[in-house]
């Protein structure tokens, strides 16, 4: 590969001979020079080479001016051209109105004819290091956007991802009604692994377990890598014996995978859950919901692996009201005193048989009880 494919590009557009062969010999020692002589083939080389990183170009030119080519640059789909550097050179017919229109248009700087050597260099270096950093910013953003969104271990969501996913399933539910299940899934005792058998063997660990969890949670479920070796998950519309169910599912098969590591015999992995259902409010939070669910893995983590801690916040508030059948009663005989501070509870546990019923009379009947809800929740 020669030197001058190495080096980084600059497009020089006059409609002057002499110019161009001027820039050519300063700028051409430490960059790829490239001409143009009036703004149509200078566009025309911009959309087709994506190695150009800077623009010098008159305002003067035949076929489309410098003005033209700024509108077209900056109007451009493809965020190089759109955002690339370009210094326009003026001449003395350029007077300060002029280059105010070349900045509305978009230029990023000016250098007068005759330039120096020196001021010409120097513009270039400053634009083309200005560059290389916005480029190096963006991609350090972009992958941590993707870090975020996604783990690169294990191939499933990330922590930031997860709480945003949440928090809206939040606020769906204590708008319309419905109902989850959090879990907390940690590996025993991963820390100590790690550092005996170092961060390749670890990963591998957990690039198989994220691969298995995938496996066994529905694709309506969400499910997140949220630290070193912790998993987050959110059961939608899951009843607790189903949770409970899944979670021994995932130890029993989590617990037939063998790692070999450093020579060493197979390693078996063990867990522990936190395992909780909300009882969904307006004023419930996640935070505290996500509090709550970590209580519960530590209690099952004092208990030495694979074992899982649950609660249900709907079964116990359930069990301190009163049944249906019973607050008809007490309708029927006028003791409706007694059912002031239930009502919350009986019309939460009234819905589903309300929507049960309202679906063999069709869609008008389904509407009239999604009106109900509506209002007893507003």
């Amino acid at each position: 590969m020669s030197e001058k494919t190495t080096q980084l590009r600059i497009l020089a557009a006059d409609d002057s001979r002499v110019m161009r062969l001027a820039m050519r010999k300063i700028l051409g020692k430490e960059y790829d020079v490239i001409e143009a002589e009036n703004g149509e083939d200078a566009w025309t080389l911009l959309i087709n080479d994506n190695t150009i990183q800077i623009l010098f170009t008159d305002l003067s030119m035949p076929y489309l001016d410098g003005y033209g080519l700024l509108d077209r640059m900056r109007a451009s789909k493809d965020p190089h051209i759109q955002n690339m550097p370009v210094i326009i050179i003026t001449g003395k017919e350029d007077d300060d109105e002029a280059k105010q229109q070349a900045l509305d248009h978009g230029a990023s700087d000016f250098i007068s004819k005759p330039f120096e050597s020196i001021q010409l260099l120097a513009r270039a270096k400053a634009h083309v290091s200005f560059q290389q950093t916005s480029r190096k910013l963006t991609s350090t953003q972009e992958k941590l956007e993707r870090q975020a969104a996604i783990d690169e271990v294990t191939g499933l969501a990330g922590q930031r991802y997860f709480c945003k996913a949440a928090e809206e399933n939040l606020a769906y539910a204590s708008r319309h009604g419905g109902q989850y299940i959090l879990v907390r899934m940690d590996l025993d005792n991963f820390d100590h692994l790690f550092i005996k058998n170092g961060k390749k063997a670890a990963d591998a660990i957990l690039k198989a377990i994220g691969t298995q969890l995938l496996d066994l949670v529905r694709k309506e479920d969400m499910l997140a890598r949220v630290g070193l070796a912790k998993f987050s998950m959110l059961l939608r519309d899951t009843q607790m014996s189903q949770a409970k169910k899944l979670v021994k599912r995932i130890t029993n098969e989590v617990s037939n995978l063998r790692f070999k590591l450093n020579g060493d015999a197979a390693i078996k992995i063990s867990l522990s859950f936190g395992i909780y259902e909300p009882n969904i409010s307006k004023e419930s939070t996640l935070s505290l919901q996500l509090v709550e669910t970590e209580e519960y893995l530590q209690q099952a983590t004092k208990k030495e692996g694979n074992h899982y801690v649950a609660y249900s916040a709907i079964a116990e508030a359930s069990i301190e009201q009163t049944n249906l059948e019973t607050a008809l009663n007490h309708i029927k005989h006028k003791e409706t005193a007694l059912l002031e501070n239930q009502i919350q509870g009986l019309t939460n546990r009234l819905f589903p048989l309300l929507d049960f019923i309202a679906r063999h009379f069709g869609s008008e009947a389904v509407a009239l009880v999604k009106k109900l809800k509506k209002i007893i929740r507003s």
